[in-house]
């Protein structure tokens, strides 16, 4: 008897579920940090790669270490003091100004223009006179480097990129209203100086910028496509603004972009890496960037955020490589990436939005960049080249791909007009169908249609 109530007793119910609970506690708190703990280092081995394999990994690591000998012959100084004086409030304004302007030139006769509104616009263009001559001046100096605001945060650079998109506008009024004054040469200077302002882009590239930059290459393309069409540019206007467009597509810049975005995105994450590869790797006086990220108190914060940057940088590793195979390569890799599973990180998706986009801004560059060369060899034979292949090499050094299909692109001409084109993104020659259909918002066919006959 004795020896059974000396027998141990069973722990009540509810002390062994508040001891299972607090062990799982303890377990659930040891797990937590050592994930965190390995994501940390997975982290810093993600930095370290990039540094092992000579990649730049701060904004100093971009910049060429060599500064403009005398600070007057650069064109920064005066594109920022350009950019800084831009009428902001006159933005909207002037994009109405290039629909009218668009929308006349393609319809009426160019004795039919509305010459009272020409007049007008013509004078309110004079009154900007000393924002043209920066702009101008500028466009004959050669660019060191140029922030348009990446290094001081989101909303600076895209106060930035507003200004700038007024001076772009200004600019193509500009060229428009000397297209329909049939100053012909002026207006090719005018569509060099909105070519050569795009420059400002190149130092820092990130996805953002450099997408409106392949919207104003667009824009100057459509300039350029009118004065093709309706003006009579001089041989040395066709060759400078051939130069100028041929160097403004940057051979190198999807793989540009996704490096500067590994930069910027480290920058932002800096608290997220561990301190001895942040103090070893890092430049100590980054920019103070308003959207960095500071670490959450929880230690599962921390581990979701350092996942997801491990992520990141395996994801952009990926794009780089990518970047650096020739077209349409690029383009059809990163789109399967995005389209291979259900929930694609955002980088991915982003990264197939932007290669489309330039896809497109390539295709339409290259097309105008042939058909300058073609008015050039129209000038010097009096008729047509049989194919684009002659062309090269007196009239352009070498033939720029279809970015869709990485081929030549396609030559088409009747007894009214030539079309230089791209396939476009379903692949196929559709004879050169540049215009959309009425229900659809883009052509089958990306390029330009020049008459031979100009417009009276």
């Amino acid at each position: 008897m004795n020896e059974i109530s000396n027998k141990k007793q069973p722990l009540p119910w509810w002390r062994r579920i508040l001891l299972a609970l607090v062990l799982t506690a303890m377990a659930s708190f040891i797990f937590l940090l050592l994930a965190d703990y390995l994501a940390k280092r997975q982290l810093g081995d993600e930095i370290s790669k990039i540094t092992k394999a000579g990649q730049p990994i701060t904004f100093l690591d971009l910049l060429d270490n060599t500064e403009p000998s005398n600070i007057d012959q650069d064109a920064a100084r005066y594109y920022a003091e350009a950019i800084s004086n831009m009428p902001l409030n006159e933005l909207e304004n002037l994009k109405r100004l290039n629909i009218f302007y668009r929308k006349n030139i393609i319809s009426l006769p160019a004795k039919q223009f509305p010459s009272d509104a020409r007049e007008k616009i013509t004078q309110n263009l004079a009154d900007l006179q000393p924002l043209f001559e920066k702009l101008d001046n500028a466009a004959l100096l050669p660019l060191s480097r140029f922030d348009i605001g990446i290094q001081q945060g989101i909303q600076v650079y895209k106060n930035h990129l507003n200004l700038v998109e007024t001076a772009v506008l200004l600019l193509s009024v500009r060229t428009l209203n000397l297209i329909v004054s049939g100053k012909d040469d002026a207006a090719a200077d005018s569509a060099i100086s909105l070519l050569k302002l795009l420059r400002i882009f190149d130092t820092f590239p990130t996805m953002v910028l450099n997408a409106n930059k392949n919207i104003f290459v667009n824009h100057a393309c459509q300039d350029i496509h009118l004065l093709l069409e309706y003006g009579r540019p001089s041989e040395n206007s066709l060759q400078k603004l051939q130069k100028t467009l041929a160097e403004t597509i940057k051979t190198n810049t999807m793989e540009k972009m996704f490096l500067v975005e590994r930069i910027y995105q480290t920058e932002i994450g800096r608290n997220l890496i561990p301190r001895n590869i942040a103090s070893q790797l890092l430049q100590p006086n980054a920019p103070n960037l308003p959207e960095r990220l500071s670490l959450p108190t929880s230690s599962f914060g921390r581990l979701r955020m350092r996942r997801k940057a491990v992520q990141f940088f395996r994801d952009i590793a990926k794009l780089i490589t990518i970047s650096r195979r020739p077209w349409p390569d690029p383009l059809d890799t990163i789109v399967n990436l995005s389209q291979s599973t259900q929930k694609p990180t955002t980088l991915i998706s982003n990264a197939a939005t932007f290669v489309c986009l330039t896809a497109k801004s390539l295709a339409i560059a290259h097309c105008t960049i042939l058909a300058v060369a073609t008015e050039r060899y129209r000038l010097s034979h009096d008729q047509l080249p049989a194919s684009l292949n002659d062309l090269s090499p007196e009239y352009i050094d070498s033939l720029p791909p279809d970015p869709f299909t990485g081929k030549n692109l396609l030559f088409r001409y009747d007894e009214q007009a030539y079309l230089i084109y791209s396939v476009g993104d379903n692949r196929q020659d559709d004879s050169g169908s540049i215009i959309p259909k009425p229900d659809k918002k883009t052509p089958l066919d990306y390029g330009l249609r020049i008459p031979l006959q100009k417009p009276q």
